[in-house]
């Protein structure tokens, strides 16, 4: 019976290293050298866990990306010339961003709270640029329980922390 229960060690050979060779290299955070485009972000989880919060407040501090001088390049939708509306701003303002490298909007509080593994959003990895379709912004604000609202929310608990 005692040779059940007593604890074998193992060899040599099946010891595994203490210091694993694949570990996940995070990015520095310097307020400095956030990116203030929304197409060209690093994902927030590519930061620190001990960072992510201050790399969170830095970019709500700085408020959304909003190039409002920005001459906005013009794309065929059929046969019809559109573009981005700057008005989309004050509609929009506290979360709506446009980035000049992919001529597309996103969503400050989606990319900043929104879960590594949830499901994809045109706002958040993907850019949105379908200018014939405004209300698709809408759609994306949806309604009280929305995954932007509480995104949004979020952002708004992370800035009343002491």
């Amino acid at each position: 019976m005692e040779k059940y229960f007593k604890r074998k060690l193992p060899l040599e050979s099946e010891v595994t290293p203490l210091v694993s060779s694949n570990k996940k290299k995070f990015l520095e955070f310097n307020v400095e050298s956030l990116v203030a485009d929304p197409g060209q972000r690093p994902k927030i989880s590519n930061y620190d866990p001990n960072d992510r919060d201050e790399v969170r407040r830095a970019y709500l501090q700085k408020v959304p990306c909003q190039p409002r001088e920005h001459d906005f390049s013009q794309t065929y939708f059929g046969t019809s010339l559109r573009r981005f509306n700057a008005d989309w701003f004050d509609e929009f303002g506290n979360w709506l961003e446009y980035s000049i490298s992919k001529d597309a909007v996103f969503c400050l509080c989606c990319y900043l709270m929104k879960p590594d593994g949830a499901s994809g959003d045109a706002f958040v990895k993907e850019d949105f640029s379908n200018w014939k379709k405004k209300e698709r912004l809408q759609t994306h604000v949806g309604n009280h329980d929305s995954a932007h609202n509480q995104a949004r929310r979020k952002c708004e608990a992370l800035m009343k922390q002491k």
